[in-house]
């Protein structure tokens, strides 16, 4: 069999190397003239680190990865604690695997470094999709159309497969806007800074920030992003530059920490937040998607990764399990379809709780989280427990 991915970010690539692992054929198509990822944060869970393990690059990952000690959620004002979860080895023995954070350009070069050479074809911009009798396939600008058994569509909320699909459908403008940058390590270091998964919840905002890119002990950065209600300006992009001014003017009143984290930061990025409802199909003949072309979520659970991952190695598992492709591809649809747009839902969810503005409400919430820290002294929520544990490396699949 020969699988075709359109799209070498995270969640492509790690479909490659599942594919390859179960024996397949693969090409990548990747617009991009080298492999890369934009300079950002990225958090990768159990369930995530379970598949990558899986995939033979767990080792080359952690090289890389910082552990933090915990999740440590903040009031915006004071700096008070209002929910601790310990991260570390407490989620790897309750999981076996661990919690950590990653540059994304580590991530994505520590999984693209498994590729035999050959499969990913760079500078190879996909303009259309094609469909035969027996095969589907990517055009590309220059005229070429790269053929395959099956065509996998990895490129994105912007997606070109998705298109085919679905009609020219955008993404849904949540009203949210997401500030970021990168404090240097050194700098967040010298304000005393904790390894640890930070949150601070406010007024119509939250503030999320982690250290990633470990050399040595040290980590290069502390990234951290900032949500805030938007107008709609913004695009939705990974490389629009803001003004730090403009972002110190949205956190304005937060304790000086935030504040400490946004002036650091040598430049700062603006991204408007999109996500989609969940799709009525991912796969139609011999053509399917994967990641956010089929399932963009908000960053509030911070899955939008892991969840592309776990889609590659469950496709590939269908594609080396059934002997028609088309019925290949419906299978891993009804595997992954209700898991990822409870996961949407969940981002959403979280956005409200993070967000909460009025007094009482506020109040009930903290309380609500002192209570269930003293019933549940690991702090592990049930739904954060569902998204750790599932397993689909090795969990049965759905016929």
């Amino acid at each position: 069999m020969k699988v075709v991915i359109v799209g070498a970010g995270i969640g492509g690539t790690a479909a490659a190397l599942a594919l390859i692992k179960h024996g397949v054929d693969v090409t990548v198509l990747e617009q991009a003239s080298a492999f890369g990822e934009v300079g950002a944060g990225v958090q990768m869970s159990p369930n995530a680190n379970r598949v990558i393990d899986a995939l033979g690059r767990l080792d080359a990952v952690m090289d890389v990865a910082m552990h933090p000690e915990a999740a440590v959620a903040t009031s915006w004002n004071t700096g008070e604690h209002l929910r601790v979860i310990p991260y570390g080895e407490h989620v790897l023995r309750r999981w076996g695997y661990p919690y950590v954070h990653l540059y994304r350009p580590d991530l994505i070069a520590a999984l693209s470094d498994g590729l035999p050479p050959g499969v990913a074809r760079m500078g190879a911009k996909v303009v259309r999709v094609r469909e035969e009798a027996g095969r589907a396939g990517a055009e590309l600008a220059d005229g070429d159309v790269v053929w395959g058994d099956v065509l996998v569509g990895a490129d994105g909320i912007h997606s070109i497969v998705q298109q085919h699909l679905h009609g020219d459908k955008p993404a849904r403008f949540t009203g949210n806007m997401a500030w970021r940058g990168l404090c240097p390590g050194d700098l967040a270091r010298e304000m005393e800074i904790p390894v640890v998964s930070g949150l601070c919840w406010g007024p119509g905002s939250h503030f999320v920030n982690y250290y990633v890119g470990r050399r040595g002990q040290k980590a290069l950065y502390n990234n951290w992003v900032g949500v805030v209600p938007y107008d709609g300006s913004a695009i939705e992009s990974w490389r629009a530059e803001g003004r730090k001014e403009d972002a110190l003017r949205d956190f304005e009143g937060w304790y000086p920490r935030i504040r400490n984290l946004i002036q650091a930061a040598p430049k700062v990025m603006k991204w408007a937040l999109h996500d989609r409802d969940p799709l009525p199909f991912w796969s139609r003949g011999r053509v399917t998607l994967l990641g956010d072309a089929c399932h963009p979520m908000l960053p509030f659970m911070a899955q939008g990764a892991a969840q592309g991952i776990e889609d590659g190695y469950v496709l590939a598992r269908c594609l080396t399990a059934d002997a028609d492709p088309e019925e290949a591809l419906q299978r891993y649809q009804r595997n992954r379809m209700e898991r990822t747009a409870w996961v949407q839902e969940g981002s959403r969810r979280n956005e409200r709780v993070f967000h909460l503005s009025d007094p009482d409400e506020v109040a009930a919430r903290n309380a609500r989280l002192a209570e269930e820290v003293k019933t549940n002294p690991d702090g592990v929520s049930a739904d954060q427990s569902k998204l750790f544990s599932h397993d689909v490396v090795n969990g049965d699949l759905a016929a």
